[in-house]
């Protein structure tokens, strides 16, 4: 079983396991009836741990989509790190906090804090996203964090880019770093305004050792933005992967 479905009963969204001679889950999942199902079944899954996580500084949709996209990743064994969900919403702007860590185990958020982003996506709140270099702009979608690394920035964690929004996260440079700019500090001398980074998502200094901590190693990091079109294209929201533990027999 999962980990993140250890925090309720599966049963308790009309999960039973297979017996024998029955159908696989791939085979029941393509019939229409039976993935609208499992989609309704989530459905009232995610509204139960966001309830339970009582965030109101975090988005439903961004973690329903931060949510499924987990999943994906999970059952396709690209993630290591089950404990954790770290979601940025860019639908915020910078003098809020937008940064997210989810303990999906106890059901709570028990990190947040402020996050710059790229100086060509915007000012006080970010439109426009970008993939390529030299863009020095954010990309959303999902990601997977790696390594650390000391250099410029001190510490700083890599960043694996996994769909077309972000594949190119490696060769730009694009980590996550502690920064001067992206602190309360900041906002207080610059008009409630936090500085904006080449388009790595910049945290405060304070604490940033123990938030690495906390995600590095294969950990899932999604970077929400309500964009229709991010939404259609992306291959974590599209796949049909998160459903498997949401299928009846």
């Amino acid at each position: 079983m999962p980990a993140l479905l250890t925090l309720v009963s599966i049963s308790s969204f009309g999960y039973t396991p297979p017996g024998s001679g029955q159908p696989s889950v791939s085979e029941l999942l393509q019939q229409d009836s039976i993935v609208q199902k499992a989609k309704a079944d989530f459905e009232t899954y995610a509204e139960y741990v966001y309830t339970a996580i009582d965030e109101p500084d975090l988005s439903y949709e961004a973690f329903r989509q931060g949510l499924i996209g987990y999943h994906n990743l999970e059952k396709r064994g690209e993630i290591e790190r089950l404990d954790t969900l770290t979601i940025i919403d860019f639908s915020k702007p910078s003098s809020e906090p937008r940064m997210f860590i989810i303990d999906l185990c106890h059901q709570k958020v028990f990190h947040k804090s402020l996050c710059s982003h790229g100086v060509n996506s915007g000012r006080l709140y970010p439109k426009s996203f970008s993939n390529e270099n030299n863009s020095h702009k954010s990309s959303i979608g999902f990601y997977v964090t790696t390594s650390t690394y000391s250099g410029k920035f001190d510490l700083a964690l890599r960043l694996k880019g996994m769909e077309y929004s972000n594949s190119h996260a490696s060769s730009r440079g694009v980590v996550m770093h502690g920064a001067d700019y992206a602190s309360y500090e900041f906002l207080d001398k610059n008009d409630c305004q936090l500085g904006r980074s080449y388009g790595c998502p910049a945290l405060p200094h304070k604490d940033f050792d123990q938030v690495v901590s906390w995600i590095k190693e294969g950990s899932c990091l999604f970077i929400y933005y309500p964009s229709k079109s991010y939404k259609k294209y992306s291959k974590y929201l599209s796949r049909k992967d998160y459903l498997v533990d949401f299928v009846e027999y």
